[in-house]
């Protein structure tokens, strides 16, 4: 399509008529989040005893901050989808909540009675409103789509990790692993076994006649055990001789008989 000088000033008019548009409704969208934070102040000032308004306050300053920041989310960051649905969900529950505050100060200046259920929504909803705005905003995160391609990553680490265990439970029965696991076991014992007899032999934890006596039970009874495993194996070896008094052994004269 060819530009012309007519259609030029034509699309230059448009886009100054929008960007007057837009500068407008900001301006109004502004004036309606300071009017309704200025009835909802009144409000709160008037129902909630002085100690506990600067805390109260922070239920207008979630409103009011949400309200500001889910259009911007709306056109740019939600995704199509749930996301957005529930964006814009959210976005009209925060503009009918603010709108409620601005009708229950309004009624509550003019003496009027309200209904039930704006009744209702001053002694329970009031209170709870940066609770309410906690909830949607955690929601629109929950939909967002890095979150769920995030739970999605985990959800196939965790199901790769489970076949893995599967696999290695099923490798583990083989034969040749299963010897592995044998001749391991088998080293680790002799290793347990030769620490406790070396400790036991070089320790000779058997005291003496006039030798002190262990000072803690612990050592006694390893004391025991030590000495009742080194008889053992001294009484499975053949005898074939006395003992010297000097700790070794002599071979055993052969008796003949006489003749």
């Amino acid at each position: 399509m060819t530009t012309t000088v007519h259609t030029a000033m034509k699309d230059n008019s448009r886009r100054a008529l929008r960007g007057l548009a837009v500068t407008l409704s900001l301006i109004v969208y502004v004036a309606g989040l300071i009017y309704a934070g200025v009835r909802s102040y009144d409000l709160f000032a008037k129902t909630i005893p002085a100690d506990l308004l600067l805390l109260a306050l922070l239920g207008i300053v979630a409103l009011e901050l949400t309200a500001l920041a889910l259009p911007v989310a709306i056109h740019y960051w939600t995704a199509p989808g749930p996301q957005r649905m529930a964006a814009l969900g959210f976005y009209m529950l925060d503009l009918a909540l603010i709108a409620a505050n601005a009708i229950l100060d309004a009624a509550h200046n003019a003496g009027t009675v309200l209904p039930e259920f704006m009744a209702a929504y001053g002694t329970f909803g009031v209170p709870a409103l940066p609770i309410v705005c906690m909830v949607g905003w955690a929601v629109v995160w929950a939909l967002d789509p890095t979150s769920r391609e995030h739970d999605m990553t985990a959800a196939v680490k965790a199901a790769t990790f489970d076949a893995m265990l599967s696999q290695i439970v099923e490798e583990s029965k083989s034969v040749d692993i299963a010897d592995d696991v044998r001749l391991a076991a088998a080293e680790r014992a002799r290793a347990i076994v030769g620490e406790t007899l070396g400790k036991g032999r070089a320790a000779r934890l058997l005291p003496g006649p006039g030798s002190p006596q262990p000072s803690h039970p612990a050592d006694d009874e390893r004391a025991a055990l030590v000495a009742e495993l080194l008889g053992a194996l001294e009484a499975r070896q053949p005898v074939t001789g006395k003992a010297h008094p000097n700790g070794t052994r002599r071979k055993a004269e052969t008796e003949h008989p006489k003749g």
